[in-house]
């Protein structure tokens, strides 16, 4: 089940700081709404369909806030926070579920839950929520700068540099970038760009991947010594420092 039928407001959109979000929810409707809707208040989504899915993406760390409905396929959402905390995993929950009776909730909050937002619910209160578990965090400043080489992203002011060559990359460009360096030095598929960097998952059969990669290489690339951003032929993309 997904969000309430009020929609986010304007007023939510002066959201102070970007945050990345994991958003582990098996309704692809409801998933879709929410990565679209952090995304245009300017936070970094990326969604799991299943709890297998979203306890392996929560181990690799990075996020400010996780996002979990109760009721997931393969692990359920109460066991998989109980695994993070078990791993001494502290990064805060939110927990979205359609049992909202006071019972449901206080087994929640005692798995390891840090909130707990019935269903349905407005988007406007879940950003709030979101935004209250990430401030009380407070001072992380981990992941929120990548570098690879000399290449430098820093996602929460949106400025990208090379050495002292500032970059200046559209939005779509920006998504692309930050996922290669999230996964720097690792191969990173078409089908993953397209599912994280364009929410298809499907391929739309079009050269929208190649037009953005030989922009992006064009921007980041050209005229320095060494390049970062590789194609791995028959696989997929890579970056990595070039001078390694």
């Amino acid at each position: 089940m997904g969000p309430g039928n009020s929609l986010h407001s304007s007023e939510s959109r002066d959201s102070p700081v970007a945050m990345r979000l994991l958003i582990i929810e098996d309704d692809a409707d409801a998933a879709d709404y929410l990565v679209k809707a952090f995304r245009e208040v300017g936070h970094v989504a990326d969604h799991a369909a299943d709890g297998e899915e979203g306890l392996a993406l929560a181990l690799e760390g990075g996020y400010d806030v996780l996002i979990v409905d109760r009721m997931l396929p393969k692990r359920d959402g109460l066991t998989l926070i109980g695994m993070l905390r078990a791993k001494q995993v502290d990064t805060p929950v939110l927990i979205l579920s359609a049992l909202g009776e006071v019972d449901d909730r206080v087994k929640g909050l005692r798995a390891g839950g840090d909130d707990y937002l019935p269903k349905p619910y407005a988007f406007s209160e879940l950003l709030a929520r979101v935004e209250v578990l990430a401030r009380r965090r407070g001072g992380r400043n981990e992941d929120t700068v990548y570098r690879v080489g000399d290449l430098e992203l820093d996602r929460l002011s949106h400025r990208v540099s090379r050495g002292d060559t500032e970059i200046v990359l559209q939005p779509r460009e920006f998504r692309l970038l930050e996922y290669l360096m999230r996964h720097a030095g690792q191969v990173v598929t078409r089908t993953m760009l397209l599912e994280n960097v364009w929410d298809y998952h499907f391929d739309p059969q079009t050269n929208v991947i190649d037009v953005h990669i030989s922009r992006l290489r064009s921007k980041i690339d050209k005229g320095f010594t060494q390049p970062l951003l590789h194609t791995v032929r028959g696989a997929g993309y890579m970056l990595r420092d070039g001078a390694r």
